[in-house]
């Protein structure tokens, strides 16, 4: 008996890798800055991908058909990006683009999976990727139109009135401090901003101003690497207020980076970063759960927040594919996509015409405290 089975497995497997001989494989492009100042988020981001992939084709792929993914490292640079997702497109002849990682990459690249009518969910944090949407182009991070209401109802919570708001000069930031002014005051506070670009060596004057305006709180919104060094600057000058970090800090890096400078600071992140902080009640709580263990199995390391991201993506892009009821192309994977309806690791999308990024309906967001440079849950 056991001979049989294990002939008719043999059998099957043989049988699929004739099958897909015969069929082209999906490809599916993941433009990640893999290198370079932001590569905290491509490299668990090009991870989670290469675990997503592995689970659909160890079940047969899509539709008999192998998925294939190819990476492109981008080095977060903006330019690069553009070329690279030409590449993908005009050249490997992708079927799917994944990412890029950052907003500026994104908003760089979003016309032209527009123009060429080709399928893309990208990473970016920052809700003007998406908004107004557009045909082909989808999100998967929590973004800022999602995160900052949730700082705010925070800082409300702690009785905090005046903000002083510390925002990187690039499309993270700006859409970051658009918002802020939009909803400060519907929350009954005051905010003042300095700005400055992720690359500077040195944010001592900002952070100064920021003392000086008797601010309660601190709040950082920046990609790295510049929210270390800010800390660095307000621990040199004995900043005794509370300090936070957006969700773009939400990962391990960041504590290598800041150090001794991060401790009692505080960081907004999505719940994979520390899944046990959120409520077992919460709707999101067991994928969670699965997607979190499923990356620490596989690459013996816990995930951070970026990898939910290209987690959520490859879970889209699945659902997607089992709704298709003729051939995968990139046309009718952008028409499944957009009727996604699903729990995801960063919330719960619900696609449309109009809308293509995560709802804002009880986002799985949590804040940590650093102490003895390790997240802890507050």
């Amino acid at each position: 008996m056991k001979l049989k089975t294990v002939a008719a497995a043999l059998a099957l497997g043989i049988t699929g890798l004739a099958a897909w001989a015969q069929q082209p494989p999906v490809k599916i492009a993941a433009v990640y800055a893999i290198t370079g100042p932001v590569a905290p988020y491509g490299v668990p981001q090009q991870k989670a991908v290469q675990l997503r992939v592995e689970q659909i084709n160890e079940r047969g792929g899509w539709k008999g058909r192998k998925v294939e993914v190819i990476f492109y490292d981008t080095e977060g640079n903006g330019n690069k990006a553009v070329q690279l997702v030409r590449k993908a497109i005009e050249t490997d002849k992708v079927d799917l683009i994944l990412g890029p990682s950052t907003t500026g990459e994104a908003l760089a690249v979003a016309p032209i999976a527009n123009s060429s009518q080709v399928p893309m969910i990208t990473h970016s944090g920052a809700q003007s990727v998406v908004d107004p949407a557009t045909p082909y182009v989808f999100q998967t991070a929590q973004y800022d139109r999602v995160g900052v209401p949730v700082v705010l109802k925070e800082f409300q919570k702690k009785g905090f009135k005046k903000i002083a708001l510390l925002s990187s000069t690039d499309g993270f930031g700006q859409s970051g401090l658009a918002l802020f002014k939009e909803m400060t005051p519907k929350f009954g506070m005051t905010l003042v901003n300095e700005q400055f670009d992720r690359q500077d060596t040195d944010m001592t004057a900002q952070v100064l101003r920021a003392k000086q305006s008797n601010a309660d709180v601190l709040l950082v919104w920046s990609t790295f690497p510049a929210p270390a060094i800010i800390l660095r600057n307000a621990k040199a000058m004995a900043y005794a207020k509370p300090i936070y970090n957006s969700f773009a800090m939400a990962s391990q890096e960041f504590l290598k980076q800041s150090g001794s400078a991060s401790e009692n600071t505080s960081v907004m992140t999505a719940a994979m970063l520390m899944p046990s902080a959120l409520a077992d009640s919460h709707p999101n709580k067991s994928v969670i759960m699965k997607d979190y263990n499923a990356f620490q199995a596989r690459f013996n390391e816990a995930p951070n927040p970026s990898a939910q991201h290209a987690m959520d993506a490859m879970a889209i892009a699945d659902a997607a594919v089992a709704r298709i009821g003729g051939a995968i192309d990139r046309q009718s994977l952008r028409d499944a996509i957009e009727k996604t309806d699903m729990h995801g690791d960063n919330g719960y999308f619900k696609f449309s015409p109009t809308s293509h990024g995560v709802s804002d309906q009880d986002p799985p967001i949590v804040f940590l405290k650093v102490l003895n440079n390790a997240f802890t849950a507050q």
